[in-house]
């Protein structure tokens, strides 16, 4: 995290450099096919499927760390954060336990202006009143963000369980 904070230093600092939103991006990987939705939670519009091993910029997570935005070009939607992996210190590891370690901002959603900016024309665009009373997502799990015996730095033990798909494409084994 502090060699992420010291590049979007570097880049904010240069006059010709990107602008500082791109500091708060960061690529992660499906692990599995996944369904890109329209808001943080599995009741909401699919916008579209994805298989395993995409590419996907993340905006940030909500403050479980269990849904995250997430981009990629012509695409904007939300993935539940447990079919996410995320490359850090030489393993895959899941989005859903590591964001907090790894660094990845915390957003809200606003279905007026997330919908407005991204989904106008789609069919269920004017259904919104359907989805705008949704509960908000659960506190935080008591230690989300922080796996099981993190301990502040070093690179996980490896592969944790289950996790062993999301690996860039030609990516090592």
């Amino acid at each position: 995290m502090k060699q992420h904070l010291v590049r979007c230093l570097y880049a904010a600092a240069g006059v010709l450099a990107l602008p500082a939103v791109a500091c708060a991006q960061s690529q992660a990987y499906t692990n599995t096919t996944v369904n890109v939705r329209a808001g943080p939670a599995p009741d909401y519009p699919v916008v579209t499927q994805l298989p395993g091993g995409v590419p996907l910029s993340v905006m940030g997570c909500i403050s479980n760390y269990q849904w995250c935005d997430v981009a990629a070009p012509n695409l904007r939607g939300w993935v539940y954060a447990g079919s996410l992996s995320y490359p850090y210190q030489g393993a895959n590891v899941p989005v859903m336990n590591y964001g907090m370690v790894i660094g990845l901002p915390i957003v809200t959603f606003s279905i007026g202006a997330y919908w407005g900016d991204y989904y106008r024309g789609r069919p269920w665009y004017g259904q919104q009143s359907r989805w705008a009373h949704h509960p908000p997502p659960p506190p935080p799990r008591p230690g989300a963000g922080r796996p099981p015996g993190h301990d502040g730095g070093r690179p996980p033990g490896g592969r944790p369980p289950g996790h062993d798909g999301g690996r860039p494409p030609g990516g090592p084994p």
